[in-house]
């Protein structure tokens, strides 16, 4: 018999096992809404988002008269603006901490507890007294939601609408790299003086129901990496993986002294 032979059999099967088994993804983890078919739900989970303290607001007010309205035009154009110039890109009004907004004109607004149309409500009644063509635009400058992790593009960006949720957020990063927990995606939210976290499963459909499904302004989210990560980056093929193969290849060399 050519114990050699079974020798070099026995060292490349373990070899390739072994890289088989510690480097690469499941086809399992990689997939989403495997649960979901064609059906009907009700969207019950979108918040209704209120104007809160240190929140900046933008303010556009239209006339035919560009005169009047001139003191208003302070607004930025944001179209997903990213990285650090969505860090600075805060032209608007800020809500002090007694909720109030300080306007040219009207003076301080209460804009606290308010929702965007309720506000703009109001300054287009106030501003009528003025302006009686005004037509006012309200809008959240400081939407913006950090997305960190396993995402192609992590990042800060700022969001032009005041809807978003956590799978078109992952989705303006550049989607899930291969080595993202899907079923571990942690969203950090802090309201006043309250921070919240909670975790996330992108593979189940129940996170359509989940009050953190929609994100809100200021919200990171994170997403974990699979155990395979680590041996996707830890150098070269010997370094990766020296220390599951050396036990191995001084098992082979027992069994072949033995079966000598």
């Amino acid at each position: 018999m050519n114990y050699r032979n079974i020798y070099h059999g026995i060292s490349i099967f373990i070899i390739i096992a072994t890289l088989s088994s510690c480097g690469g993804v499941k086809h399992a983890e990689m997939i989403m809404f495997d649960d979901l078919n064609a059906e009907l739900t009700d969207i019950d989970s979108q918040p209704i988002l209120q104007i809160r303290a240190d929140d900046i607001i933008g303010i556009t007010v239209a006339s035919r008269n560009q005169e009047t309205v001139q003191a208003f035009q302070q607004q930025l154009q944001l179209q997903g603006i990213t990285g650090e110039q969505a860090l600075n890109s805060l032209n608007g009004y800020r809500v002090d901490e007694d909720g109030l907004v300080y306007l040219p004109l009207l003076g301080p607004i209460m804009a606290a507890g308010k929702t965007i149309s309720q506000f703009r409500n109001d300054l287009n009644d106030q501003l009528i007294k003025y302006i009686p063509d005004a037509s006012v635009q309200v809008r959240f400058v400081n939407f913006r939601v950090t997305l960190l992790g396993e995402v192609t593009r992590p990042n800060t960006y700022t969001i032009p609408n005041e809807r978003l949720n956590v799978i078109e957020a992952i989705g303006m990063a550049g989607d899930f790299t291969p080595y993202a927990r899907r079923d571990r995606v942690l969203v950090i939210r802090e309201r006043g003086e309250i921070r919240e976290t909670v975790r996330l499963n992108t593979q189940n459909k129940n996170i359509f129901q989940s009050p953190y499904f929609y994100l809100q302004p200021n919200d990171i989210v994170y997403v974990q990496p699979l155990k395979a990560r680590q041996y996707a980056t830890q150098g070269d093929l010997v370094n990766r993986y020296s220390g599951v193969l050396y036990p191995l290849f001084t098992l082979a060399t027992l069994i072949v002294t033995i079966v000598k």
